[in-house]
């Protein structure tokens, strides 16, 4: 028996469906970076920030420098960073030819002109080729006077848009044209993925039980079926120019404008440098792979044609409730992993290959998310989280667009008990997985959340924030809905339907009608059609139920597309989530707030907190109150009235005068408004703290 099921394909249909499961681990191993080692070097903040400089910042020289370098966290991408060198007039002083160095690829080199004595603002802009992110910042340095003395600070510095600063992506929450049209993009082509997938699973794992249950199920399985091949190549084709889109829109993030896109070396940055470049390629590659296969097969993927069942179209129905619904959807759930086999060995060659084209397709797009760009200690685990995320998704929202825009539509061609009996019957194929999807769908969310954000209060205090709590918002919505018309209206129609059909066709005696003696027979199929064909008139009450379940789950379907855009403007906001942020404190006198973090204190002190440069210190205590003189401790400060990029600064160990407090020098170019983002890294941990503080710099 074991040996005829190898000779009949079985055996090799199972490594059919392994050998895309083994692909995506295998890619997952290779794309994201093993968990460090205990001991290890600890994991880089996020993005191409500056570690240091020469000249460094606040360095006051005797002698002009020839170039300035700058050393970042990260490699940076050679198309898009650049270091540029001005005055406090807005001159440009340096030679215009900004290059990353040969030698190390987190280095940027710039020469410069002859410079007379002064102040010279040294402004940085960079792309990482490990996240794709853009940040930008700015240093001060001075050139002293040949008698030695030292030129004083301008009063007022460049605050207009400087060349090379970053512009986009602001910590603030900005949402500038270049930022829609990503945001804009990446829900298109959420939308389209997840209908194309969302179709290939219903197709393979819905479709065939629904058709099963009678006659009605089954033809408009086959209506549904024909209505998605249709549909099929213009979500994949809508896919494709969304990509398209979604890759311009960054080339105009990384130019600075529209410019950019008529310049090849910007293209070069987005394209072909980095992570996200690599996988756009992928997901581009699938895509047209899928494309092609859909427009080139014969057949569809789906199982065209499953048998009706001989059993009654319409039998006795109980009285509705939705308790008893619950249980027998919940009791389908042990089910579904035979379920999911059988539909998968089921397949054609052609659906197996478009499965699997799915799958890669929701790897390449967890791999180009925000998840890849996370630290290397967690990024198997958030790329993981992220997949399976959009994987459930898919089975869930992509079920509920195969619902609303194929198979409603296509029920229209069945008479309207038919079209009932669809609903009634076939649907509830569909609830189990649904119910999982969802349930798994709230779990990975959650574990998504735990990833982004560092305490609740950023539910409030941040636009990434307050977006995933207007998602979460819809999601249950959508949960209440589902629950509405699967356990409430559902039951009524079908009980409507039996009961109309008990009322037109009393139950059959067969023993009166053809003998005592075939009392016990099963009924034949001419006995089933007696009992009340699809094309059998229908009351209003039944036509109104199964139009209310329509009307809801377009709503459903709707607000699964809300959802999706949430996740596009996530995807915007999440390389600019700002930390929980203390309250403005008067802008005279230096500056002291406590922030508590995963039970560590951490204080910030600034000081003068003025224009200018300032000291910052950073004392950090532990949860049982201890100094922590062992840790790692980064700043980034960034001007909330006017973008002028972002600059970071690795702090100093005070001393053993002051156990747990780490000081540096940094500059605050202007009066107003600051942000200050404190990461702290503590001894073998392999994840930031991170916490921020809202200051006022004095004139």
């Amino acid at each position: 028996m074991r040996y005829r099921g190898w000779r009949n394909g079985w055996g090799l249909r199972l490594i059919a469906l392994a050998l895309p499961l083994l692909a995506l681990l295998g890619a997952l191993a290779l794309g994201a970076p093993a968990a460090q080692a205990h001991g290890a070097t600890p994991a880089r903040p996020l993005h191409a920030l500056l570690v240091r400089s020469d000249p460094a910042a606040d360095a006051i020289l005797s002698a002009p420098p020839t170039q300035v370098k700058a050393w970042f966290s990260e490699p940076v991408n050679p198309y898009s960073s650049e270091l540029v060198v001005i005055d406090p007039s807005n001159h440009e002083v340096d030679t215009h030819d900004s290059r990353v160095s040969s030698s190390d690829p987190s280095e940027l080199i710039v020469d410069l002109q002859l410079l007379r004595p002064g102040t010279y603002i040294v402004v940085w802009r960079t792309q990482s080729t490990v996240d794709g992110h853009i940040t930008g910042g700015s240093f001060l340095f001075r050139v002293a006077n040949a008698d030695g003395s030292v030129p004083p600070v301008p009063a007022t510095l460049p605050t207009a848009r400087i060349p090379g600063a970053a512009g986009y992506g602001s910590s603030s929450g900005a949402f500038d044209s270049a930022s829609a049209a990503q945001a804009l993009f990446t829900w298109l082509s959420f939308l389209f993925l997840t209908f194309w997938v969302g179709g290939l699973f219903w197709e393979t794992w819905v479709a065939p039980v629904s058709a099963a249950t009678d006659a009605a199920a089954s033809e408009g399985a086959r209506l549904a079926a024909r209505r998605f091949r249709r549909l099929a190549p213009y979500a994949l084709g809508g896919l494709l120019l969304a990509d398209v889109g979604l890759a311009a829109a960054l080339t105009v993030e990384i130019a600075g404008g529209l410019r950019g896109l008529l310049v090849p070396q910007f293209w070069r940055a987005t394209l072909f440098s980095g992570q996200f470049g690599s996988y756009w390629w992928m997901r581009q590659a699938v895509a047209l792979a899928a494309l092609i296969l859909t427009l080139t097969a014969r057949q569809p993927a789906v199982i065209a044609s499953a048998a009706p069942s001989s059993q009654p179209e319409v039998v006795e129905g109980l009285i509705p409730s939705w308790t008893r619904e619950l249980l027998a959807t919940l009791r389908q759930v042990p089910r579904l992993p035979m379920r999911l086999l059988r539909g998968w060995l089921a397949l054609s060659v052609t659906g197996q290959i478009e499965v699997a084209l799915g799958l890669l397709l929701l790897f390449a797009f967890a791999m180009s998310g925000h998840a890849a760009a996370t630290p290397p200690s967690e990024r198997v685990y958030a790329v993981a989280v992220d997949l399976f995320h959009l994987l459930f998704n898919a089975m869930w929202l992509g079920g509920l667009f195969y619902i609303s825009v194929v198979l409603i539509p296509a029920s229209k061609a069945l008479p309207d008990r038919a079209r009932a009996l669809l609903l009634a019957r076939g649907a509830p194929a569909f609830s189990a997985i649904a119910i999982v999807s969802a349930t798994l769908l709230a779990l990975t969310g959650s574990l998504n959340t735990g990833v982004r954000l560092a305490s609740i209060e950023q539910f409030i205090t941040t636009v990434y924030g307050r977006t995933l709590t207007v998602k979460i918002e819809i999601f249950l919505a959508m949960v209440a809905i589902s629950a509405w018309h699967a356990f409430y209206l559902r039951p009524r129609l079908s009980h409507a339907l039996a009961a109309e059909e008990a009322a037109a066709h009393p139950p059959l005696r067969l023993g009166a009608a053809v003998g005592a003696g075939d009392a016990d027979r099963a009924p034949t199929p001419a006995d089933t059609a007696r009992t009340g064909p699809s094309t059998a008139p229908i009351s209003s009450h039944a036509r109104g139920l199964a139009a209310r379940i329509e009307d809801w789950l377009r709503r459903e379907a709707l607000l699964g597309g809300a959802v999706l855009l949430c996740v596009a403007l996530l995807a915007i906001f999440a390389g600019t989530l700002s930390p929980a942020q203390a309250s403005v404190p008067p802008s005279s006198g230096a500056y002291t707030a406590t922030n508590t973090v995963s039970g560590y204190h951490i204080r910030l002190d600034v000081s003068p907190a003025t224009f200018g440069s300032n000291t910052f210190t950073v004392t950090v205590t532990d949860p049982q109150g201890k100094p922590d003189s062992d840790a790692s401790v980064l700043i980034i400060t960034e001007n909330l009235d006017m973008d002028m990029g972002q600059q970071s600064l690795q702090l100093q160990p005070a001393g053993s005068a002051q156990p747990g407090a780490y000081t540096g020098t940094s500059d605050l170019t202007m009066a107003g408004h600051w942000q200050v983002t404190v990461k702290v890294l503590t001894h073998n941990a392999s994840n930031y703290l991170t916490t921020g503080f809202k200051l006022t710099a004095g004139s």
